[in-house]
């Protein structure tokens, strides 16, 4: 077997180290830090890419935080709102039974008002038409790449050339 490296392979790694040096530095829009924290001194094909794949795990990650962080505030807001309209239904209560339309406190000045009535919906299927809004329809885009795939011809659409993505199993 021959123990010298593929020089064509060499090249290209070479080559390809270069571009992605060269596109991290477009990216980075002038942000040397950017460029310093994403190649972390990496010159070569291996070391950019082990270093990107760790920023990718990185980015994931505090995604996936701020996504389950955000589900928290959405609950918290949630429960914060439900809890404004108990007490707002307690203070109704009070001045229902206490008989008195208004109440001043150094907080704030509650009024009593009626409200109108207002439909409850028992069926929505029974509804009639006219008591519905028209929505605008919305394109199903997995159905329609799947007619082009099977090669249907749709005005208006084509099929992509697809293309290539990357895998990346954790170990």
């Amino acid at each position: 077997m021959n123990a010298q490296p593929d020089i064509a392979k060499v090249q290209r790694d070479l080559e390809a180290a270069k571009v992605l040096r060269d596109q991290i530095a477009q990216l980075a829009d002038g942000d040397e830090e950017f460029v310093r924290d994403t190649l972390q001194g990496e010159t070569d094909l291996e070391g950019i890419v082990r270093s990107l794949l760790a920023g990718i795990g990185l980015d994931e990650a505090m995604a996936d935080g701020i996504d389950a962080f955000g589900k928290e505030l959405a609950t918290r807001k949630e429960r914060l709102a439900s809890r404004a309209k108990l007490k707002r239904t307690l203070v109704c209560t009070a001045l229902e039974i206490a008989g008195r339309k208004t109440f001043e406190t150094d907080v704030g000045t509650v009024t009593l008002s009626a409200v109108k009535p207002k439909a409850i919906v028992n069926e929505e299927a029974d509804i009639p038409a006219e008591f519905f809004k028209p929505q605008p329809p919305k394109l199903d885009q997995s159905a329609l790449s799947a007619a082009l795939r099977e090669g249907r011809e749709v005005p208006g659409a084509v099929l992509s050339n697809g293309g290539n993505t990357i895998r990346i199993l954790r170990k």
